[in-house]
């Protein structure tokens, strides 16, 4: 599968909400997510910033669903998201570490996950990061990319009008930070 999405931090996760009820989006759940999150020292630059078209992985945990997740970081278009459940934590952990990845950081967040048409939108609330909201589109080919991009552009002026598409993932904005405490 392939992943097209957008995020843009947003000031005011209310009024997202708000907006989300008036244009008749269905409310899916809300889940408690923690994401360990993994590097390769092949897909590092010196900044420890993946670098683009790399590897990433993670172990995400949700009440008791665990899973491990494989993601090409592409910061401006679709990349591939191989995911499998797991038994355990420490069974992702072991292998992991028998492919050469390292830990890199741990980040919390609480998601409140929304279908419209056929988009997932999802508003997170990220430790040390803030608020932000997330519209995305699974596809298999990605021939039609910049059309779903536009339609997720569309979907975020009518939701959160003014916010800027936020193009750095997560784990870039934990690394900033990390960077920054050294």
């Amino acid at each position: 599968m392939i992943e097209i999405e957008i995020k843009a931090e947003v000031k005011d996760i209310e009024k997202v909400k708000d907006n989300l009820k008036k244009a008749d989006a269905r409310f899916i759940k809300t889940e408690e997510q923690v994401d360990r999150i993994f590097g390769h020292s092949m897909f590092l630059d010196e900044n420890k910033f993946i670098t683009e078209g790399g590897l990433s992985a993670r172990i995400r945990q949700v009440n008791d669903k665990k899973q491990i997740d494989f993601k090409e970081i592409t910061r401006d278009k679709a990349g591939i998201e191989v995911s499998a459940e797991i038994g355990s934590v420490e069974d992702g952990l072991r292998f992991l570490k028998k492919l050469g990845f390292e830990e890199a950081f741990t980040l919390k967040k609480s998601r409140d996950v929304f279908q419209y048409n056929d988009f997932t939108i999802c508003l997170d609330k990220v430790d040390k990061l803030g608020n932000f909201i997330e519209i995305e589109k699974l596809v298999y080919s990605n021939s039609e990319e910049e059309k779903i991009r536009q339609g997720c552009m569309e979907l975020l002026n009518k939701l959160a009008p003014g916010s800027q598409v936020e193009r750095r993932k997560y784990g870039d904005l934990i690394q900033e930070l990390l960077n920054k405490d050294k």
